[in-house]
């Protein structure tokens, strides 16, 4: 086996050096030999991206989502020309989404060193295309990052571009920088530490190294055993993981067993690859091959055991205290509930000589989108001094911090900041203005976008929400529930025009096309209930059965208008800034103890 092993590898890096002299294809110098100094994120117009593969593997790809399978292909920007890339599919609810929805609409990652440990494009590594599943207007990752760097956040640049595979146009897409060495280059000396994706319970860092081994629950039941893995096949070996590599150079005999074919394949971020316990989940991503945990569980202990008298000193020796309160205060400021300060991931932490900073990721639920089943006055109103979704003590990075008035002085600081910049209406507003007529003539032709073109141009202003009442829904909050008793006249109708006597027979065998004939045959409020519970908000612009939180949208304008007001009022002591007691912002808190070691 070892034999056949180093047979593979002595021949994939024949392929990596000989394969681009023999391409045949007319490179840019400035992408293939990684010119840094060209920054492909434009912030005045909109690049056009093509993704050339063979046809087959596209629908391969897409038939086989889940499994996280490179596939080589060529990658055009505009003009230019960067060969044998790797792109899979990427996202967790996004992904699942566009799956169930059968759209060719995928959220895409391209590796452009996967194959060439010293390729880039333009000292880029990696990239992702967004959907816009969730996002409207289709700019929110692109205004938030720009937020978050402004601020003196180490953040990933963002830009809007139009994408093809082939001959499909899939539409307007974000693309974002991805987090890796590469990113960490511009904005630390050092790039040789440790940095992690925490994810689910890991991610609230109220752990400390005795739970670190301990199994994980979901609702009460062990996560299973991954499969075996060789080990060979794991190894990093520059541009990416042995498996692959070769996956993405089709060594089918090597790897057979690895290929799925299954389309309807569990996500992994569900019941597939689930991690084992918090340090699994914390999901190292460099040195992964000789891993080292011992700055994370100071770091943790500090946090989470340090009295209050020497807190400040200890914190400061693992933790760059002034970025994570420039992250808190901005992510307070523009409510991304959909990181720490909320459901507790989309945090990338990194660390380098025992000293960790936060790094803001998946944006495209900022600005109040994703909301944890807070009301739509609560979103508007978050509260500055108490920014966490539910109880402060359930997030001891906020809560030890803000607990010492000299960082909560420095953190209000911060935001006074956001206020004066950035986030100022007189810079933010004429920004979206910029980027609204940037875009669009690409949204009017995008046929795949999830939304209408007029839902698109709507939602830059006004909310696309359903009622009032039903408000959270799709961020966790309650579900209306369904009317128990009919009017009599509703059941004989019921059973006249569906052959049944209660709505809950109905559900299994209830068709999109029966709509209006429900409509005709209960009231109306019961008709919206029942609609509500089998497909979800009502007056969302997507059509019925097609979830996403994009529903939930506040007007992009409307909010930030509303919110920069808030946070003033808040700061000048002209609005309650908190509970008083640490409770936080009253957030349904399923979604954060979904995932829990056992006691």
């Amino acid at each position: 086996m070892r034999k056949k092993i180093s047979i593979l590898i002595s021949a994939f890096l024949l392929v990596i050096i000989v394969a681009p002299s023999l391409s045949g294809c007319k490179v840019s110098p400035a992408a293939y030999s990684g010119d840094s100094k060209v920054n492909p994120f434009y912030t005045d117009r909109v690049a056009t991206v093509r993704i050339v593969l063979p046809e087959d593997n596209w629908q391969s790809l897409m038939a086989n989502a889940y499994s996280n399978e490179y596939f080589k292909a060529d990658f055009w920007f505009d003009d230019e020309l960067v060969p044998d890339v790797g792109v899979r599919a990427k996202g967790n609810a996004s992904l699942q989404e566009t799956v169930r929805w059968s759209s060719e609409r995928f959220p895409l990652c391209i590796d452009f060193n996967l194959l060439n440990p010293e390729r880039t494009f333009h000292g880029i590594r990696k990239v992702h295309f967004n959907n816009g599943w969730s996002d409207p207007t289709l700019i929110r990752d692109v205004l938030a990052y720009d937020i978050f760097a402004k601020m003196g956040v180490p953040s990933p640049r963002a830009s809007i571009i139009d994408l093809y595979v082939n001959d499909h146009h899939l539409g307007v897409y974000t693309m974002a920088e991805a987090v890796d060495t590469a990113l960490l280059a511009r904005y630390f000396n050092n790039t040789t530490g440790n940095l992690y994706k925490p994810d689910v319970a890991a991610a609230r860092l109220d752990w400390t190294e005795e739970d670190a081994y301990k199994p994980f629950a979901f609702f009460g039941m062990s996560t299973p055993e991954p499969p075996e893995t060789d080990p060979v096949m794991e190894q990093n070996i520059g541009g990416g993981r042995f498996m692959d590599i070769l996956k993405a150079l089709d060594a089918d005999d090597t790897v057979g067993a690895l290929h799925s074919s299954d389309a309807s394949a569990t996500p992994a971020f569900l019941f597939g690859a689930m991690p084992r316990n918090l340090l699994e989940a914390m999901a190292l991503k460099t040195n992964e091959n000789n891993p080292d945990y011992t700055a994370l569980f100071k770091f943790l202990d500090v946090l989470n055991n340090e009295p209050d008298e020497t807190f400040p000193q200890e914190i400061e020796k693992v933790l760059d205290v002034d970025e994570a309160l420039m992250f808190l205060a901005v992510s307070a400021g523009i409510v991304h509930l959909d990181n720490y300060i909320g459901i507790g991931h989309n945090t990338y932490l990194y660390e380098v000589n025992g000293k960790f900073s936060l790094i803001p990721w998946d944006l495209n639920m900022a600005f109040g989108t994703f909301n944890a089943g807070i009301r739509k006055d609560g979103i508007m109103n978050y509260y500055i001094d108490e920014p966490t979704s539910g109880p402060m003590n359930r997030f001891p990075l906020v809560d030890r911090l803000l607990s010492y008035p000299p960082y909560l002085e420095k953190y209000r600081g911060y935001l006074q900041e956001l206020l004066d910049g950035p986030f100022s209406p007189d810079v933010i507003l004429p920004r979206i203005d910029q980027l609204v007529e940037m875009i669009r003539p690409y949204a009017r032709e995008d046929t795949e976008m999830f939304y209408s073109y007029e839902d698109w141009e709507r939602c830059i202003t006004e909310d696309l929400r359903p009622p009032d009442v039903f408000e959270g829904w799709q961020a966790g909050g309650p579900t209306p529930m369904m009317p128990w008793f009919l009017e009599f006249w509703e059941t004989d109708r019921l059973r006249k025009n569906f052959g049944v006597r209660s709505l809950f027979e109905l559900m299994g065998s209830f068709k999109e096309s029966d709509i209006d004939k429900l409509r005709s045959t209960v009231a109306k409020e019961t008709a919206d209930l029942f609609l509500q519970n089998l497909y979800g908000p009502l007056m969302s612009p997507q059509p019925p059965g097609q979830s996403g939180f994009g529903p939930n949208c506040l007007g992009l304008k409307t909010f930030i208008v509303a919110r920069w007001e808030s946070v003033r009022q808040q700061l000048n002591g002209e609005r309650q800034s908190g509970t008083g007691w640490g409770g936080g912002n009253g957030a349904s808190m399923w979604m954060v103890d979904m995932f829990s070691p056992p006691e």
